[in-house]
Parts: structure tokens; sequence; C-alpha cells
């Protein structure tokens, strides 16, 4: 359920947009939402919940002030300020009127506008898209780019505490907010066999009770703060992340070491969270793009391999998880000399330190056991996997090949190889299958960079009706890449520059710094690589580029995974005869089609 309101110059909207579980009827959902705007047009806000709504709104506020653009940035709110109130320096007036709210004068501006029958209700079923291939784009010639200025990356500052922990602070003070990630080297790798989707079940976990504080307990405290906190596992780390106000930090900190020192993992929450983790899991296997993403690493590494194993698990393995074994796994892999803070914002390392000490300093346990990572055993190549999705609005393509680590040679070429074939919008995959073509609304390449071992994907929707004919443009574009049409001095050029200007846009926002701090630092690189990035890929020569492109373009080590209508598109790949056809199910196993 999330409710979010509109002002524009001349009117406004208040929407609340509530999703129903399966078998839910809406119908009960609407009564629900009705009463709850009526007790509150009525009775009014708490003063507890008052100050929540204020700290959440302010601290959205501000962080889209860390935006240059659009959709509350700077920019964008200049332009509102002038145009809906005629001043666009209302910046603190907006602040001053939020934080002037009562509850009476928000009781009676419920009352007003949502408490009455003045409203549209739109209900949403699912349906089928259906592409129309026929429409035409005219762009006008693109405007000149203004000058390259030299980046500097942010100054990332270290520090250790006595149990072990890392801290990492980037320090801003335009804003008075903190963003702070908790990461710990506990992932999907380190779930037993039987049991994936233990490491991201237990990040959920956590959240929902300690031995001190009930679920409730803990949504209410950061409540108060205008904050969350959010979570989740990748394959070789855990994380947590926060976004504070600054004056509410040591608050937050100190339900955040609540949170990852003292989990109670209570039964009734733990099945909570299964249930969820068990319909997120039904919603991906309705969909092609999701299908593909699960599938692939099974292919690339081996659906036994600790890469290849679904960070969210399977069904069958989810459902058999336990509270015991969850305290178990967080026992065994939640330890600070295997974690890092990360402060970005208005905080000193003096101070990030200071904090980290009292939140943290406490925490015991050395380091978390390191898992051995085993070579890959991936699916045969040269091959066309096939995942049925009756009735598919698309066909999701997916061209699956080995890559080079972050650490490698190969890595800043490679980042360029990629942009050409189809790593950013005008790359080649992008301009025949959509541009020329019509086949798609988009084709996007990218590597999937793990510490030991990395993939490289090409992947996007097709139309129903034209995969056989983008399986075969498919196949074009990687030989063309491979040698047969080698990347231009124009094509290098122009991902140089991409990749290069859109580089500092990943440092635009605190979260996104964390981001890039936390990468690093899961993947044990130096973090002078902040700056090491735009400085070599500057220096990357054509020859290279081709070299590399030739190397992990290689036709013979790709496999193509589709996920689509089979009665549809079968014949039709069939009929093309580009690789031999296997059938896998939703898990990624073979299935004998009858």
């Amino acid at each position: 359920m999330v409710a979010f309101q509109g002002g524009s110059e001349i009117a406004g909207t208040f929407v609340m947009w509530a999703t129903a579980r399966p078998g839910v009827p809406l119908a009960q959902i609407e009564t629900v939402v009705a009463q709850e705007v009526a007790e509150l047009a009525t009775n009014g806000p708490s003063a507890d919940e008052l100050n929540r709504a204020k700290a959440k709104w302010e601290l959205q506020y501000l962080t889209g002030l860390e935006r240059i653009g659009g959709f509350g940035g700077q920019a964008d709110l200049l332009n509102q300020y002038n145009t809906y109130l005629g001043d666009p320096g209302k910046f603190a007036a907006d602040v001053q009127r939020h934080r002037a709210v009562t509850a009476d004068s928000l009781k009676l501006a419920v009352a007003s506008w949502l408490n009455n029958s003045k409203n549209v209700l739109v209900r949403f079923h699912p349906t089928h898209a259906v592409l129309d291939a026929s429409v035409k784009v005219d762009r006008s010639q693109a405007p000149a780019l203004g000058a390259d200025r030299p980046f500097e990356a942010p100054q990332v500052m270290t520090a250790k505490l006595d149990n072990g922990m890392s801290v990492l602070v980037v320090q801003r003070s335009m804003l008075p907010k903190v963003t702070v990630q908790l990461a710990t080297r506990a992932g999907s790798v380190d779930d037993p066999a039987d049991k994936a989707g233990l490491a991201s079940l237990a990040v959920e976990a956590m959240k929902r009770g300690t031995q001190m504080k009930k679920s409730l307990d803990i949504d209410e405290a950061l409540g108060n703060l205008g904050t969350s906190i959010e979570g989740g596992a990748s394959r070789e780390y855990s994380y947590f992340t926060i976004d504070v106000l600054k004056r509410n930090l040591p608050p937050a900190l100190s339900i955040l070491s609540d949170i990852v020192e003292h989990p109670s993992f209570p039964a009734g929450e733990v099945e909570r969270e299964k249930k969820k983790r068990l319909d997120s899991i039904a919603q991906q296997e309705s969909s092609p793009g999701a299908i593909s993403n699960r599938v692939s690493t099974m292919l690339m590494f081996g659906r036994e391999h600790p890469y290849g194993r679904p960070v969210q698990g399977f069904r069958s393995s989810v459902q058999s998880i336990t509270p015991a074994e969850l305290a178990k796994f967080h026992a065994a892999y939640w330890k600070p000399g295997s974690s890092v803070l990360i402060f970005t914002g208005d905080v000193s390392l003096d101070e990030a330190v200071q904090l980290s000490k009292s939140a943290f300093g406490s925490w015991q346990g050395g380091n978390a056991p390191r898992p051995a990572i085993p070579p890959p055993h991936p699916a045969e190549a040269g091959k066309i996997y096939l995942i049925n999705r009756p009735e598919a609005a698309q066909t999701y393509i997916a061209q699956l090949l080995p890559a080079p680590t972050r650490d490698s040679s190969d890595y800043y070429p490679f980042v360029l190889a990629d942009s050409v074939w189809g790593g950013t919008a005008g790359a080649r995959l992008g301009t025949n299958l959509r541009e020329e073509k019509g086949y798609s609304y988009g084709i996007f390449s990218f590597p999937r960079l793990y510490e030991k071992y990395s993939y490289w994907v090409a992947s996007g929707g097709v139309q129903t009706d034209k995969t056989k004919e983008s399986v075969i443009e498919f196949e074009k574009e990687l030989h063309n890449l491979a040698g047969q049409k080698p990347v231009s001095e124009k094509e290098l050029s122009t991902a140089k520059q991409y990749r290069i200007r859109s580089y500092a846009q990943q440092f635009e926002s605190l979260s996104r710094v964390a981001q890039q701090v936390m990468q690093l630092w899961a993947l044990e690189q130096p973090m002078s690589d902040l700056q090491k990035e735009p400085d070599e890929l500057s220096r990357v020569t054509l020859d290279s580029v081709n070299a590399v492109a030739e190397k992990y373009a290689n036709p013979n080590h790709a496999s193509l995974l589709l996920v689509g209508d089979v009665a549809k598109i079968e014949p039709g790949l069939r009929e093309a005869n580009v690789a031999e056809i296997v059938h896998l199910d939703v898990e990624g196993k073979p299935v004998t089609k009858k």
C-alpha cells in the first residue's frame, strides 16, 4: 500500500494505491482503505504519527535536492516554485509550511479533500500487451554537447574499529543528511546447497524482531525518525541501507546495530517473510525477464554452483527454511571483521568513527569463513535453451558468454567493447533490433561481475512473431563484434564519451556514492578505482578493444536463452536451424517435450 500527493499549477491529485495478494478480493481492500481515511478525517493523526510524517517528508525532500535534474531535483523544484508560486527561491518557505502542519489542520484537509465521494476508483487487472511495430518516430538533430570537464572522484576516508569492522566515509556537507550502508560477507554463496535463499531471507527476517524489540517497535522507532531500513543479499554479501537526517543519525545507528547484532527470528515473522518470498518467486515465474535472470546464472555456472543458485531461492528451499537455521546462519556469517560501515553525507571521519564505536564497538566475533568457489560447470555452449511461458506477450532473449573479472587487465577495454555491442542506447544491438527492425523496445548488454568469475549477457524482449528473425540478428551482431565487423574509431570515440561523461552521474546522490564504494569493497578492489575508471577508459586503444572483443565475443562460447510461448516460437527457431534446442523449466531443469 502506498499513498502520494501531486500538486500542479491549478489542481492536484492524491493517490492511494494498493496491490492485492492472490486470492484477496479488491472490494475488501477498498473497504479497509475507506475506513482508514474516515478515521483520519474524524480523529486526525496522533502526535507521533504526525512527527513521523514530517520527518519522512523532510528526508525525502532533502534526498531530492541531492540531484541536479528532475523528479524532485534542484532544477525541477526551481521550475515548480517559479511556475506555481512565482518565486523560484521558495525552498525554505516550503520546508517551513510543512513543519507548521498541525493535527487539526491535517484532519481538516483529509475531511475536506479525501473523505468524500469525489474520487475515481481504478482497478487494474492482468492483461496481454500488443506491440505496435508500425509507429514511426521522427528524431531531429541532437544539440552539440558542452565541453568535457575532468572528473574528480570523491575522497574515501578509512578507519577500522578494534573489533575489525571497517569504516569508510565520503563527506558531503551540502545537505544535513547521511546515508549509511552496512555490508557483510554473508551472501548466497554461503547458502547450503539445499537451502538456497537462506542468506537473503535472513536479511528480511532480521528486521522483523530483535531480543529487545518486536517488529512493530522497530517500524515505529524508524518511523519516528522519518526513515526505514532497507536491505538485501547478493551472491557475495548482504547489506542494510538507511537514509536519515543528520540529527537522527545516532538513534538510527542504534536501531541498525540492534538488528544486526541481536536478531531474534520470531517464528511468526519468519513465516510471514517466507510467504512474501514465495509470492515474489511466483511473480517472477510469470515474468519472462525475471525467469531469464534466474536461469542465466544456472547456465553460466551450473545449477548447483554457488554462483548458479538463485539468491532468492527456490520454492522448495524457501519452504524448508526454519527460524533456527536463520539464527545459525547469522551466528556463523554476520561478523564485524567481515563487515563495513559506509557513511556518505554530512559527517566527518572522526564523527563516523565515534558513532560506529558507540553503535557497533561491542560487537564481537572476528571474521566469517570465506567459501571456496569452485570452477564453473556451465551448460553446453552453442545451444538454444528454451523455457515455455504460454501466452507471453513477448519472447525474452538472452545471449550469454563468459566475461573477465573486475581485476582483469582486460576489464577497461571490455567495458568499451560492451558499450559498442549493447551497453548503451545507441549500441549495435539496440540500433539493429529497435531502431532499424522495430522488433524490440530495447536490447542491452552488461557484465555480471563477481569476485571469482563473471559473465556477459545481452538481453531484451522482442515481438513473439519476430523471435526467429531476432535470434538471427543476435547471432549476426555477435559474429560482427568478434571480428567480422571490428569496432571502428568512431564507435570507440562514442563509447568513451558516453562512459566517461556519464560516469559522474553515478556519484550524484548519497546513495549512489555509497553503492559505488560498497561494490568496490565487495570485489576487494582499492577505493582509488573510483578515479581510475574514467582515467583508464580514456587511455584504451582501438587495438585493445578489438582484441578483447574477439576474445570474449566468441560465438563458440555463447548460449541463447529464450523465454516465451513455445508453441508460437519453436517452429520458426527450428526452421532457422541456428542451434540445437534444449527445453528447460522455470527452475532451469531439463524437461522432455511431450
